[in-house]
């Protein structure tokens, strides 16, 4: 039977309801805690053949011990934590699926930005510390948005925003050819923006895309949201920012350490933290668990 890997946490949490695709594999499930690291995954790899992975590890020293390995299949989008140029080289294909989760990100984003907006997430720690006292919040019609790549997610969050009659501008490595978004250069729009919301890949032209220059440039006292990478950020940075007042807040679902937090940003009540989770859907799970098993099967 040709052995298979399913590391994507996702995908392992509901794997009885899909284990009849796998009846003829051998399938090899091992524990994971967000993602496996290159020392977890080299115990695995050998004579596998497929992978359906999460954020795990792929490095060149996983990718040559896989003496079998036809075929990586990410779990989703993201694939800035496989080695893809190495594996291709070793004629292993890297497969993933674009847009998997644009609608429940763009929801997500949009959520935390009217809880800073909205001083949901503000009004809700003064009552429940007892105090009945009314926050001063801003409707979206009032502020400028920067949206820092604007490609499946991006341009999602752009069109939501459209309804609330925010202005918007975007930076991205290409113009884009749109009728919501203005484009600015990225220092204009660190200077411009109320709100910063993070949709661009993460790569070596975008790690720690904000960090203390960045930040440096925000006229504003703005809101930063992080619904893609933690590494777009600099999390020393932002911390630093946070507490010299650089910024107003945060709203984040990555970080640069998952799941190890800084604790410092526990405690922040201008913080809103979620678990790398803005992609939770039945239905769009579904679709990716049946488009990834398909790409495996065609592909060993």
């Amino acid at each position: 039977m040709k052995k298979v890997l399913i590391s994507a946490p996702y995908m392992i949490s509901e794997f009885n309801k899909i284990k009849h695709n796998f009846d003829e594999y051998d399938v090899i499930i091992p524990q994971v805690n967000e993602k496996l690291s290159e020392t977890e995954l080299l115990n695995y790899i050998e004579d596998v053949e497929g992978v359906i992975c999460g954020d795990d590890e792929f490095t060149k020293m996983v990718i040559d011990k896989s003496k079998k390995l036809k075929v990586i299949v990410k779990w989703g989008t993201g694939i800035d934590s496989i080695d893809k140029e190495y594996a291709e080289l070793k004629d292993i294909k890297v497969m993933n699926t674009p847009g998997a989760f644009t609608v429940p990100v763009s929801e997500t984003t949009i959520g935390l930005i009217l809880s800073f907006t909205r001083v949901i997430n503000e009004n809700n720690i003064l009552m429940k510390s007892n105090e009945w006292s009314k926050p001063k919040g801003f409707t979206l019609s009032e502020l400028t948005i920067g949206i820092i790549g604007l490609g499946k997610i991006g341009s999602k969050v752009a069109e939501y925003l459209k309804h609330f009659n925010a202005k918007i501008i975007y930076y991205d490595m290409d113009k884009k050819n749109n009728n919501i978004a203005i484009y600015k250069k990225l220092d204009t729009l660190l200077e411009k923006s109320d709100i910063i919301s993070l949709h661009c890949d993460l790569n070596t032209t975008s790690k720690h895309i904000l960090n203390e220059i960045s930040f440096n440039k925000m006229k504003k006292f703005p809101y930063i949201i992080n619904t893609a990478r933690g590494g777009l950020i600099n999390q020393v940075d932002l911390i630093n920012a946070l507490n010299n007042n650089q910024i107003s807040g945060a709203g984040l679902d990555v970080f640069e350490n998952e799941p190890n937090i800084d604790c410092e940003l526990l405690n922040m009540d201008n913080v809103i933290m979620l678990s790398h989770n803005s992609n939770n859907s039945p239905k769009f799970w579904n679709k990716v668990h049946n488009n990834s098993i398909k790409m495996l099967k065609e592909n060993i």
